[in-house]
């Protein structure tokens, strides 16, 4: 994986609503590499890649998110300080004490009533999202205003870090490594010539909104659009591996390789893409894990699966630990098998010896 462009993508301010500033970042990135982009309607970004030779024999979409989870301004008071609406699944305890960045450049950090402040109760729960505000160090209505509007954007303010043995933080990571890795799928196809090989039509889908209440509804659209014959969706796969956690509550194993889930909450996968992925990763030897219970949370494949006639969909999903924060932690040989899978997934060698997997 392309741990750079993944520190570029990371630090861009894409909450959900917002996401034109990553998706520049990405159309710069794969505009001379694809046949051709496009926007629809919701902001989706669409880039294609079509066989060089023949006729496309199917059309599969490849899709990951490009937005993160942040917040709205929503008052601003005569103090100057700025009262905020979550956008996404964000835990209050995470963002307490955070450093923060609006998309007009601004910088904050949240603050809630101070600890010796609390009575017993509110010390044991987590922090009210009313109660949530962003000290600007203004004091003012007017100061504050010269800086940020009602409706501005914000999220985490970046910090991309190195850990050993192979782990990475920062915020938004989950996410934008799956991006991150469609676009190293474009530039590998085209830069070792896959294309004149391959027999289908690849449909690269960077969505939109996935992360506002779960609606997914942008990849819903764009599945919409396209019809594709077979979806394969990528995201981060929510990790809490450690001691004392239920191993049914774990989560995937950051580390362990490439999550492939047979089911969850709101999706059976289609059986035929998931032993097909199964076994290309015991043949090439990519490591890879199940989901401990079939009890996961729901991805975009909820939608997706159901746009139509019915779209066989498969769902890869990348180890995150610390989820939705301003720390997520991943590793990177994780990512770089999801990568190996998904180009011997799709392409067809020239020797004859390995056909698309999908028949």
């Amino acid at each position: 994986m392309n741990t750079e462009l993944l520190q570029r993508l990371g630090a861009a301010v894409a909450p959900s609503g917002a996401e034109h500033d990553v998706a520049a970042l990405i159309g710069e990135e794969i505009a001379p590499l694809c046949d051709s982009i496009s926007y629809d309607k919701l902001g989706n970004l669409i880039a294609v890649i079509s066989p060089k030779r023949g006729e496309p024999r199917s059309r599969i979409m490849l899709t990951a998110h490009m937005d993160e989870v942040g917040f709205l301004v929503k008052s601003i008071e005569n103090d100057g300080r700025v009262r905020i609406s979550l956008l996404g699944d964000i835990s209050t305890d995470t963002l307490t004490g955070r450093r923060v960045v609006f998309d007009s450049g601004a910088v904050g950090v949240v603050v809630t009533k101070p600890i010796h402040l609390m009575s017993g109760r509110e010390r044991e729960t987590t922090a009210d999202r009313d109660g949530l505000y962003i000290e600007l160090g203004n004091t003012s209505r007017e100061e504050t205003e010269d800086i940020v509007s009602l409706g501005d954007y914000g999220t985490f303010e970046p910090k991309f870090t190195r850990l050993r043995g192979g782990y990475v933080a920062g915020k938004a990571l989950g996410g934008r490594a799956c991006v991150t890795l469609l676009i190293d799928m474009i530039r590998t196809i085209r830069e070792k010539g896959y294309d004149e090989t391959m027999s289908d039509e690849l449909y690269f889908v960077f969505t939109v909104k996935r992360e506002i209440a779960r609606t997914y509804y942008g990849a819903d659209a764009a599945a919409f659009a396209l019809m594709p014959d077979r979806a394969i969706v990528l995201d981060a796969a929510p990790s809490a591996d450690f001691q004392g956690v239920p191993r049914e509550r774990r989560g995937a194993h950051a580390g362990g390789g490439i999550q492939i889930a047979p089911a969850d909450m709101k999706t059976i996968y289609d059986r035929s893409m998931f032993a097909d992925a199964v076994e290309c990763c015991e043949k090439y030897g990519i490591p890879y894990q199940y989901p401990p219970t079939a009890d996961g949370p729901a991805t975009e494949a909820q939608t997706i699966h159901k746009i139509g006639a019915g779209i066989p969909t498969l769902f890869l999903g990348l180890a995150t630990r610390n989820l939705r924060s301003g720390a997520e932690i991943i590793n990177e040989r994780d990512a770089d098998a999801i990568g190996d899978l998904l180009l011997h997934l799709v392409k067809k060698e020239r020797n004859g010896y390995q056909q698309c997997l999908f028949n």
